[in-house]
C-alpha cells in the first residue's frame, strides 16, 4: 500500500483466546496492507498463547495493543472494543476485522480510490470489503447496480433494503461521520444496522472483496470445561486451523472480470489450507455432519 494511502487506512482486530487466528489474521493485514497503522482489541484474553502473541504484537511497527480494561459501559466485549478502536482511530478510515478472519489479496490504489470516494458523501459512513457466504445464494440474494465504480447493492430478490443493507460488523467506515453522527455501537449487528438505516444512505459491497472469514473456527476458546460432545468427537484434521491461501493473479482478474451480476460467493474463488467443509461452515462442530447434529441437540437440552 502506498505510504499517503496507509495514512490514511487504520485496520481494527478484534479478538479473544484464538491465537493462531489472530497471528494469521495480522500476517494477512500486514501481508496486504503494509504500512497501516493495526489496532489490537482484546478482550482480556487469559489464553497463555494468546496473552504470548499479544507481547509479541507490541514489538511490532505500527501496531498498538489495546487490552480490555473490564469496566462497563466502554470497552469490553464485541461493540465495546468497536467503540473504542473508532475513539482511539487517528485517520479517516477505519477497517473492522476480527481475529477469524483473513485478507487474502492487497488492494491497490484504484481500490482504495474507490473506498474513498464511496465515502465521500457525508452520510456515507460503511462499505463492506468481504466475499459473500453461500447462504446467501440459498436465500435469493440479486445484485443491483451500485452508484460508484469498484461497488455494487446486493440485496433480496424482492428488492427491499433490510438492516444487512446498512451495516455489517465486517466493515471500512469514515471515522469523521461516524463522530459527527455521535454514533455509539449497539450490542448486535441488527440494532446497528437499524441504527445506521436511521442515520446513513446504504452501505456499497465491493465488486472485488479483499478477504473473508476463515472457516471451521474453534467455537470453544481456552475453556475446556465448557467443551461439548460435539467438539470432543471431531476429527483430527478440525483441530488443524484452516486458513485461505492468498489469490494469485489470475484468481483476481477471474474476480474483477466476472459478469457483472454475478455475486462473489467466496467459495468460488478461494482455495484453504487444508481439506474443509464445502460450502464453508464458521464453527469447528459443524464440520461434520455427525458433531453438527451432536451440537444441534446438545444446544437444544442446555441452551447453549
Amino acid at each position: 500500500m502506498e505510504p499517503a494511502l496507509a495514512a490514511k487506512l487504520t485496520v481494527a482486530v478484534m479478538t479473544y483466546n484464538r491465537p493462531a487466528h489472530l497471528q494469521n489474521c495480522l500476517a494477512s493485514v500486514r501481508r496486504h496492507l503494509p504500512g497501516a497503522p493495526v489496532l489490537v482489541m482484546d478482550d482480556a484474553s487469559d489464553d497463555p498463547a494468546q496473552i504470548s502473541l499479544l507481547d509479541e504484537a507490541r514489538t511490532l511497527a505500527d501496531v498498538r495493543v489495546i487490552v480490555a480494561s473490564g469496566k462497563a459501559g466502554f470497552h469490553g466485549g464485541l461493540y465495546g472494543n468497536m467503540q473504542h478502536a473508532l475513539a482511539e482511530c487517528q485517520t479517516q478510515f477505519l477497517l473492522y476485522l476480527q481475529d477469524d478472519t483473513q485478507l487474502v489479496r492487497s488492494p491497490n490504489a484504484t481500490d482504495l480510490d474507490h473506498v474513498a470516494q464511496a465515502l465521500a458523501p457525508k452520510d456515507a459512513a460503511f462499505v463492506y470489503p468481504f466475499f459473500i457466504k453461500s447462504a446467501k445464494k440459498r436465500a435469493g440474494w440479486a445484485v443491483t447496480s451500485g452508484n460508484l465504480p469498484g461497488f455494487a447493492q446486493f440485496r433480496s430478490r424482492a428488492g427491499t433494503l433490510r438492516p444487512w443493507n446498512y451495516y455489517a460488523d465486517i466493515c471500512i467506515c469514515d471515522c469523521e461521520t461516524l463522530r459527527a453522527a455521535d454514533w455509539r455501537f449497539q450490542p448486535s449487528e441488527a440494532a446497528n444496522g437499524k441504527q445506521a438505516e436511521a442515520l446513513f444512505q446504504p452501505m456499497e459491497w465491493l465488486i472485488a472483496p479483499w478477504g473473508f472469514y476463515c472457516p471451521e473456527v474453534p467455537i470453544f476458546r481456552w475453556r475446556a470445561r465448557s467443551r461439548s460432545l460435539a467438539q470432543r468427537i471431531l476429527p483430527p484434521r478440525v483441530r488443524e486451523a484452516a486458513f485461505f491461501h492468498d489469490m494469485d493473479a489470475d484468481a483476481v482478474t477471474r474476480l474483477r472480470n466476472r459478469p457483472p451480476h454475478a455475486l462473489p460467493f467466496a467459495e468460488d474463488y478461494l482455495t484453504t489450507t487444508r481439506k474443509v467443509r464445502r460450502p464453508f461452515v464458521y464453527q469447528d462442530v459443524k464440520s461434520t455432519r455427525l458433531s453438527h447434529l451432536v451440537w444441534t441437540l446438545e444446544s437444544k437440552l442446555f441452551k447453549r
